[in-house]
């Protein structure tokens, strides 16, 4: 993923796509899902399809939302967040953002997972211009990135908080503010200097770094109006800049270089040298990047190099027009940046009330649902005719396993088999824990032929049956096998239909003592 966004990007697709079909042939869904971001995300940064790209991230984000991983899910909706600014749909991004930047606070991801998350969500912050919100999102990825087994993301957090802090200086600049403007700079060339030190960065992004520290020792001093602004070493300066501007130039960089020589122009403008002000100002462009915030700067900065010391009635009305415009998109911008944090509070809200309700609804020591959700199920009656088949999943012996390993292997065994019950339902299907070693699967179906679909339900039973049976089991304990008895009943369920919940239940029971009657010795 860090390669998609580098000069190192030629073959980074087909990896990924490779990667993918070998996490699916292993049965990892989660690193299936990492290694599909990973193409999603090299799309947004490098496909002009911007159609194809929207389909893609919302294939990304309808499989992420499938897999229990909300550190993915928010890569996927920070990415969508990303194509939604640059599109200019800022409510639409604001939306992905707030959620993206809730599920973060989920702690069950690993840290890098959610590192990753909220490097992507900053990206998006800095297209929709909210910088300071984006230079928050950075930090917190950079303390994710302490704890994480494999850092990968230190990188990104470097090159990232000088791009946010420069462009953020530029809006600065825009609005007047040099005193803000200036401290924005002076931070953004410290950052420049920590991330010069950072192990690891693609040769694009070192480039980047140390252009970016050139630049700012040349820019800083040249917008300083108390500094002495024309000398030997401003002249070297310049040129240091100029020649890591070429490098950039060559690896066709979109990140820094609408910056660089925006703020090139500007400093020698306000250095009184003009002409080459001028010169400068021609080759200025529009930023390249998805995720640049910093959209109208080259264009301002062109305004006011070549308006000069032009004072005619019509120049002025523009300057004036201008600065209204400017100062109303920047109070547009504070109003996003006070929306989006009350976003955020909300969706963190919402999670939090989501997780409360839920973890009433499930079982603290498998993780599957629990009792109360099977007794909603005892009691509801469908309001259309609905085939539900039940697996009741009881375990062979498990007292011995609490008598002579000791409840810690039972709690164990008991974890290990709510969790083979969740690997073996499909979507929309329910695996419960009754209580003590009883466990339960309900199925459901769109059709209304029961007797097809009580063999498929039989088959799923047996399935899972083997799955248990071959588990390995001897890191607990060498002589450990655990194996089931499962009960399985079938019936048609809704008013004015043959059956209900309660008989099926009972038949499915009746059916599991039956299948315990057959395999006692």
């Amino acid at each position: 993923m860090e390669a998609a966004q580098t000069a190192d990007h030629d073959d980074v697709r087909p990896r990924l796509v490779a990667l993918e079909n070998q996490a699916r042939e292993h049965g990892w869904p989660d690193v299936a899902l990492l290694a599909a971001l990973g193409q999603a995300l090299h799309d947004v940064v490098r496909s002009p399809d911007r159609a194809a790209v929207a389909r893609t991230l919302e294939a990304a984000v309808r499989r992420s939302e499938r897999v229990a991983a909300p550190a993915l899910q928010a890569v996927a909706l920070g990415l969508r967040a990303v194509t939604e600014a640059g599109e200019d749909d800022s409510e639409a991004a604001l939306a992905d953002v707030g959620r993206a930047i809730a599920l973060v606070d989920d702690t069950s991801g690993l840290p890098v997972d959610r590192a990753t998350a909220l490097v992507i969500c900053g990206a998006a912050c800095n297209a929709l211009s909210m910088w300071e919100l984006a230079d928050e999102l950075y930090v917190e990825a950079g303390e994710l990135e302490a704890g994480s087994e494999l850092p990968v993301q230190g990188a990104a957090v470097a090159v990232n908080r000088v791009l946010v802090r420069l462009e953020q200086a530029s809006e600065l600049l825009e609005v007047g503010d040099a005193p803000g403007a200036g401290v924005r700079l002076r931070l953004a060339h410290r950052a420049a200097s920590d991330a010069r030190t950072t192990p690891g960065l693609p040769v694009l992004w070192q480039r980047e770094v140390l252009a970016a520290h050139a630049l700012l020792a040349f820019v800083i001093p040249a917008l300083d109006e108390a500094d002495g602004k024309n000398s030997r070493e401003t002249d070297t300066r310049l040129a240091e800049v100029m020649r890591h501007r070429e490098r950039l130039a060559d690896d066709g960089d979109v990140e820094l270089l609408p910056l660089l020589d925006s703020l090139v122009a500007l400093a020698l403008f306000r250095m009184g040298r003009i002409v080459e002000a001028r010169v400068a100002a021609e080759r200025l462009t529009q930023p390249g990047s998805t995720s640049s915030g910093a959209r109208s700067f080259p264009a301002w900065v062109r305004s006011v190099v070549f308006a000069g010391g032009d004072s005619s009635v019509g120049t002025r009305a523009l300057r004036q027009y201008a600065d209204l415009l400017i100062r109303s998109r920047y109070a547009a911008r504070q109003g996003m940046l006070a929306a989006a944090r009350s976003r955020i509070a909300g969706e963190r809200l919402s999670l939090e009330h989501a997780r409360l309700s839920r973890d009433v609804l499930l079982d603290p020591l498998t993780g599957v649902a629990n009792r109360r959700l099977f007794d909603q199920w005892l009691g509801a009656v469908p309001g259309r005719p609905q085939v539900s088949g039940l697996v009741l999943v009881d375990l062979d012996d498990f007292k011995a396993v609490n008598d002579e390993l000791g409840h810690a292997a039972g709690d164990e065994v008991l974890r290990r088999v709510g969790a083979l019950l969740t690997e073996h339902v499909r979507p929309g299907d329910l695996a419960l824990r009754l209580g003590g070693d009883e466990f339960a699967v309900l199925l459901h179906d769109g059709g209304v032929d029961p007797e097809a679909f009580e063999g498929a339900v039989r088959q799923r039973a047996a399935d899972l049956q083997q799955a248990i049976a071959t588990t390995r089991w001897d890191d607990l304990a060498g002589s450990l096998d655990v194996r089931v008895s499962v009960g399985v009943a079938v019936g048609v369920l809704g008013r004015d239909q043959p059956d209900t919940a309660d008989q099926v239940y009972r038949a499915a029971d009746a059916d599991l003592y039956a299948s315990k009657a057959r395999s006692a010795p």
